[in-house]
C-alpha cells in the first residue's frame, strides 16, 4: 500500500513539473475577414498550430518554476495571395500576482506590430530554431522571448537580460540578411522591431527595469496583505522612473511608452482620488500621452 501511495505521489510530481517546464500559456485569435475566401482554407488551423507549438515549446534552458505566463496573440489577416498573407500582430502578456487567486494577473506588455508577411498553410510543422529565419515563426519567438524575458525581470532585478539578448539575436539574424521589417535603421522615437529590443536590452536602461521590479515585487505583490505600504513603494518606483527619464534620457524612450501603454489603466485605478500630487506629477511625465486619464483619475473623489 505504501509503494502505491509513493508512485501515486511520484506521478503528481512528475506531472505538476511537466505541466510548469513550459514557460507560456498562449491563446490565441485569427480574423479572417479582409482576405479573399480563397486564401482562408490555408488559415484554418492557424490558431491551432500556433497555440500548439508556443504552449509545447520551451524557449529557455531554465527549469520554470510557478503557472506559466499567460499571453493573448491577436493576429488580424489583412490580405492574402494564396498562401501569401499580410498581417497586424497584437500580443498581450499578463503577470500573476502574489496573494491572489488564479485570475489574479496584471497585464505586463502590450506589442502591436502593423508589418508581417509570412507564407502560411494550415496544418504547417512549426519548430523552434533562433539560429534560422523563418518569416512566420522568427517574429512569434521574438515576442515570445520578449515576454518572458520581461517576466522574468519582475521577479527578479534584471533576471531577463539573457532573453532579451536571445530576442535581439533574432532582429539582428533577420537584419544581416535584408529581410523586410527588421531593419537596423530608424528615427528617434520611431517604434520598430530593433528600436524596441535596443531599449530593452540596453545596460543604460537597467535603472528603469530595476523600478519595474520594484513596481511588482514591493508593490502589486504586497497589495494584499499591506495594501498602504504597496502604495508607497509604487509611488516611489514610478519616481525613479522619472528621475531615470530626466537625468539619464535625452529623446523619447519606447520602453517608457511601452510600459506604461500597459499599465496606465492600472495605475491611475490604484490611484483613482488620490490628494498625493506627486505620484500626479511623476506619471504626467512620464506619460504624457495619457494625461486625459490621469487627470480624470486625479480629480475622481
Amino acid at each position: 500500500m505504501k509503494k502505491l501511495v509513493t508512485l501515486i505521489i511520484l506521478f503528481f510530481a512528475l506531472t505538476q513539473s511537466y505541466l510548469y517546464s513550459q514557460e507560456l500559456k498562449a491563446n490565441v485569435s485569427v480574423n479572417m475577414d479582409q482576405i479573399q475566401f480563397d486564401s482562408r482554407q490555408y488559415v484554418t488551423s492557424l490558431k491551432y498550430d500556433l497555440e500548439n507549438y508556443i504552449n509545447n515549446q520551451k524557449f529557455t534552458d531554465i527549469e520554470w518554476e510557478g503557472p506559466r505566463i499567460p499571453v493573448e496573440i491577436s493576429i488580424y489577416l489583412t490580405g492574402s495571395n494564396r498562401t501569401y498573407f499580410s498581417a497586424q500582430l497584437i500580443v498581450i502578456s499578463k503577470r500573476t500576482i502574489r496573494g491572489t487567486d488564479d485570475e489574479g494577473h496584471s497585464i505586463a506588455m502590450k506589442f502591436l506590430d502593423k508589418n508581417w508577411s509570412f507564407e502560411y498553410q494550415s496544418g504547417a510543422m512549426l519548430s523552434y530554431n533562433p539560429t534560422r529565419f523563418n518569416e512566420f515563426t522568427s517574429l512569434i519567438d521574438f515576442y515570445m522571448l520578449m515576454v518572458i524575458a520581461n517576466d522574468l525581470d519582475t521577479y527578479g532585478e534584471l533576471e531577463g537580460s539573457k532573453y532579451y539578448d536571445r530576442a535581439k539575436q533574432i532582429i539582428q539574424m533577420a537584419a544581416s540578411q535584408n529581410k523586410s521589417g527588421y531593419s537596423i535603421n530608424y528615427q528617434p522615437g520611431e517604434l520598430t522591431r530593433y528600436s524596441i529590443i535596443s531599449e530593452f536590452s540596453d545596460p543604460r536602461y537597467e535603472p528603469f527595469r530595476k523600478a519595474i521590479f520594484s513596481y511588482y515585487v514591493d508593490g502589486l505583490d504586497m497589495m494584499a496583505e499591506n495594501p498602504e505600504q504597496a502604495k508607497k513603494n509604487i509611488v516611489r518606483a514610478i519616481e525613479d522612473m522619472a528621475d531615470f527619464k530626466k537625468n539619464k534620457l535625452t529623446s523619447s524612450s519606447n520602453f517608457i511608452l511601452l510600459f506604461f501603454e500597459a499599465k496606465a489603466g492600472e495605475i491611475s485605478q490604484m490611484f483613482r482620488g488620490d490628494t498625493d500630487n506627486s505620484i500626479w506629477k511623476a506619471l504626467l511625465y512620464l506619460d504624457p500621452t495619457n494625461t486625459m486619464l490621469y487627470q480624470e483619475a486625479m480629480k475622481a473623489r
